[in-house]
């Protein structure tokens, strides 16, 4: 499926090789890697686990109309779809291993790039898109309890806080959702 996504200030794009770089950069800063629970890497395990994350994208767009994007600033002249300008980080949607009628919201931000409402911005433009091309009923997301700025993006968004869960990803998690039904409440 081919998605480009624009708002205000950011597009939205299938990750492309040239983009290993960028978000190796993204994987090797420690500030990121502690909010999205990985281990410490250099260089060389940033730029691997870069691989295999633009892989993994690649392989969820096809196998299921999900995954993540590359988010960038705009660019003077750029387009949604163009591969120029430095990728920033990420968002899209995930489908979760047991679940059929859910997909999860995933977004990262480069550190220099926290703070300026960034995070919220891509996401919102996920999750409408989401609504309107996925047969979903509900959209999650996950964070550490203690990551109280992606805790803010979530609830900026109107998703509902569900407590804590540690059902997919082997530690405790903070759990919010939002339906179908809010999202379009919220929008109209």
């Amino acid at each position: 499926m081919k998605i480009a996504l624009q708002t205000p200030r950011l597009s939205l794009r299938p990750f492309v090789g040239a983009d290993q770089g960028d978000l190796a950069e993204l994987f090797a800063d420690e500030a990121v890697r502690q909010h999205l629970a990985m281990a410490p890497m250099g260089r060389k395990g940033a730029a691997a686990f870069a691989d295999r994350f633009i892989t993994a994208a690649r392989e969820e767009w096809r196998e299921g109309d999900c995954g993540a994007l590359a988010l960038r600033l705009h660019e003077e002249g750029a387009t949604a779809g163009s591969i120029n300008g430095s990728v920033i980080g990420y968002c899209g949607l995930r489908l979760l291993p047991d679940r059929i009628s859910a997909v999860e919201l995933l977004y990262a931000l480069g550190q220099s790039h926290w703070g300026h409402g960034l995070a919220t911005e891509a996401a919102e433009a996920v999750l409408a898109w989401g609504f309107s091309n996925l047969g979903v009923r509900e959209i999650l997301a996950f964070t550490r309890p203690d990551h109280t700025a992606s805790r803010r993006v979530m609830e900026k968004l109107g998703m509902i806080s569900g407590g804590e869960t540690d059902r997919y990803y082997g530690e405790t998690l903070a759990q919010y959702s939002i339906s179908r039904g809010r999202h379009k409440d919220l929008n109209n």
